[in-house]
This record gives structure tokens, C-alpha cells and sequence, in this order.
């Protein structure tokens, strides 16, 4: 599961589990330091209150606990009624009795009283020292806390972002974008990414254009003579000779055909002219290119129109239709063709191998004298330029190769 995680996501789940726990930090350490700070006044109060009646037993006057007051900095109550009115009244924190006495400690209106009592002696002590729990460095030390994850945070992100537009322009790149260029910030391992992709997509370019323009050359040096040498073979007495020149010329010329469509479909240049037509014009227009005896072709097909560049169709068509009559037994093929789906089916062996092998480029099952495994490349090159998908399934001894619409 952690691996279908983006590295984005990671992140912001880390520091969002690093913040509860901050939280839950504070949180606990604020509760046992508030414990902390109570039995530290506690302490206190039983301190005040023994000292206080150990000086009793001695008879002191009123120089000595005056010394006591400011030592623990208390305030003793004169008045009978305030008194009665906070031992009646007050919240009894604690009562304690031992040798030297008896004493409590009291909590009215959220100042703290210890009345002690020995021998006569009822004295009434007001805490008047600030004894309220303060949590301002808590809350200074937790804003820093997190003002320090928030700044880890954003250094963080700010660091990654360059990476997000790596991805971002890999992913143009791949959808045919390549004149991408990536713009380095950093010398960091992301900035190496990024020099090393722009080096790729350079190297990848000049390649490109390197064998286009080999392609668009030997196509016309090769083209010209082919044509020559057609003509001069059509003069020659020998029937013999003649068919077999003109066969081996007509194969050199549909070679030079196929690379043509094949460099047309992967140039960066090339450019599809939809147009709505009905599926009768395209399959007219393919039986026009192949030049098949209709004979050889049964068809099925539902009237339906759609919105395609009529010549590229046409062409995948054909190559579809070609290679059913050609590799089945019979040399035959039967065309069912709707809206949804166009079917081209054939008597013969399945496939060796997925169909993924054969729409590569140059993909036979065997050497060949009559393919040069550039047809379902095409078909499939074209399908997809078009927004369709070539499928293929062999049922009852029949292969069918369908275009889903």
C-alpha cells in the first residue's frame, strides 16, 4: 500500500502524524506538570503549616511571626467573620493532624487559606505569593514546535516542486510533446534529473530527425528509379523475365509505400483530417487501394456514420483485410461492421504470440517473402491516433481482428 503512495501524499502523512504527536506531547506533558505543580503546593502548604506550629510551642512574639509572614509570604486574617465565612464556605483541599497540632488548607474564590490551630492557637494564613499555574513557556515551547515543523514542511515541498514539474513534463513528453525543455534550479540530485532528461530529449530529437530525413531521402532516390526499371521491364520479350522483374519491382515499390505510411503516421509533423463519412465510403475506398477481387471478401455490414481522416482509415482497413486473405487457406475474409465495432475475420492457425508482438514494427512469426511486419503497426498506429483500440480473439477456428469504436 505504501508503495501506491505518491511521494506528495508521504509527506504531508508524516507531518501530519508529526503534529498529533506534538499535540498529544504537550498535551500529556501540560497534565503532569499541572499534578506536578500541585504537589508542589502542597508541599508547601504542609511546610508553612509545621514551621508555623513548632514556633507555637515556643510562646513567640509578634516579631518572630511577623519574620514567619514574610518568610513564606502569608497574611494572617483578623477579621472573626471572614473566617467563619471561608471555613463555611471554602473547598477543604486537606486536613492533617500530628504531635505539633492540627491544620487544613482551604480554597475560596481561587486564593488558597491554611488555618492552623495549637494549644489555643487559631491562626488563619492567606497565601497572598502568585500561586497560579502559568503555562506561558508551555505555550511558547509548543508555537515553536510547530512553527519549526510548519517551516520543515515548507522547505520540504519547496524542494520536491521542481520534481513535480519533471513529472509533469515526463508525462507531455511521452504524450508526443518533444520539444520539452526543463529549466534547472538546483544542483541537487533533481537538478541532475532534470540536465539529463533535457540531454535525453535532445539526443532523442536529433535521432528523430536524423531518421526522417534518411527516410524521406531513400524513399525518393529509390522511388524514381523503381519506376524506371518498371517501364524498361514491361519492354522485355521473355514473359518469364518480365513477370519475374515486375514482381520483384512492384515488392521494392510496396515496401517504399508501407515506410511511407509508417513515416507519415510517427513524424512529428503529421496531421489527421477527420471528416464525418459513412463506413460504405471507407470500405469502398479500400476495396479501391487494394485492387481485390470482391469475390474473396464477404461482408456484413450496418450502415453507420462516423467522423474519421478517411485516407488513414481507409489504409488500416485495407492492411486488415490484406492480411486475413493472404495467411488464411482459403484466402478469404468476412467484414462485420457496426457502430461499436468492426470485425475481420479469417479461417486459419491462432496467433503464436500476443497480439502486442505483431503491432511492433518489422514483427513476423517468420521470414516471409510476401509481409514485411508493418501492417497491424499501421492498423494499430492509426486506430489509436483516432481514439479506437485494436483487439483480436480466436474462436471455432477463425481469427478475428476487431477496431472498438
Amino acid at each position: 500500500m505504501i508503495r501506491n503512495i505518491s511521494i506528495s501524499a508521504f509527506i504531508n502523512i508524516i507531518f501530519s502524524l508529526a503534529f498529533i504527536a506534538i499535540l498529544i506531547t504537550f498535551s500529556f506533558f501540560i497534565s503532569f506538570d499541572k499534578q506536578k505543580h500541585e504537589i508542589t503546593q502542597q508541599n508547601r502548604y504542609e511546610l508553612i503549616a509545621e514551621n508555623f506550629l513548632s514556633t507555637f510551642q515556643n510562646l513567640p512574639d509578634a516579631q518572630s511571626l511577623f519574620k514567619l509572614f514574610k518568610k513564606f509570604q502569608v497574611k494572617p486574617l483578623e477579621d472573626r467573620d471572614e473566617k467563619l465565612e471561608i471555613i463555611k464556605n471554602a473547598q477543604e483541599l486537606t486536613i492533617t493532624q500530628n504531635y505539633l497540632g492540627t491544620y487544613r488548607v482551604y480554597k475560596y474564590d481561587n486564593t488558597y487559606y491554611i488555618y492552623v490551630q495549637q494549644y489555643g492557637y487559631n491562626l488563619m494564613l492567606k497565601d497572598i505569593r502568585n500561586h497560579n499555574y502559568s503555562m506561558a513557556i508551555i505555550v511558547g515551547a509548543f508555537i515553536l514546535s510547530i512553527v519549526t515543523i510548519l517551516f520543515l514542511y515548507a522547505i520540504l515541498k519547496r524542494k520536491l516542486k521542481p520534481l513535480k514539474l519533471l513529472n509533469k513534463q515526463i508525462i507531455e513528453f511521452s504524450n508526443g510533446n518533444k520539444d520539452v525543455k526543463i529549466k534547472s534550479v538546483s544542483n541537487d540530485e533533481i537538478g541532475t534529473i532534470a540536465k539529463s532528461f533535457n540531454e535525453a530529449i535532445t539526443l532523442i530529437n536529433n535521432q528523430t530527425k536524423s531518421k526522417d530525413l534518411f527516410m524521406r531521402n531513400m524513399m525518393h532516390e529509390l522511388k524514381t528509379p523503381i519506376t524506371k526499371a518498371m517501364f524498361i521491364a514491361e519492354t522485355l520479350d521473355n514473359e518469364q523475365t518480365r513477370d519475374n522483374l515486375q514482381r520483384a519491382f512492384k515488392r521494392m515499390d510496396d515496401i517504399i509505400k508501407e515506410l511511407a505510411t509508417v513515416e507519415k503516421l510517427t513524424s512529428a509533423n503529421s496531421m489527421m483530417y477527420k471528416e464525418p463519412t459513412s463506413f460504405f465510403n471507407i470500405y469502398n475506398k479500400t476495396l479501391e487501394i487494394m485492387m481485390v477481387n470482391p469475390e474473396n471478401i464477404a461482408s456484413k455490414i450496418k450502415s453507420f456514420n462516423f467522423s474519421v481522416d478517411i485516407s488513414m482509415f481507409s489504409i488500416a482497413l485495407k492492411n486488415l483485410i490484406d492480411n486475413a486473405i493472404k495467411f488464411s487457406p482459403n484466402n478469404k475474409a468476412i467484414i462485420n461492421a457496426s457502430k461499436d465495432e468492426i470485425q475481420v475475420i479469417s479461417l486459419g492457425e491462432p496467433l503464436q504470440y500476443d497480439l502486442s508482438y505483431y503491432t511492433e514494427a518489422f514483427s513476423q512469426e517468420e521470414k516471409r517473402s510476401d509481409g514485411f511486419g508493418l501492417g497491424l503497426y499501421i492498423v494499430k498506429t492509426i486506430a489509436c491516433l483516432h481514439g479506437y483500440t485494436l483487439e483480436y480473439k480466436y474462436e471455432n477456428g477463425k481469427n478475428y481482428f476487431m477496431i472498438k469504436m
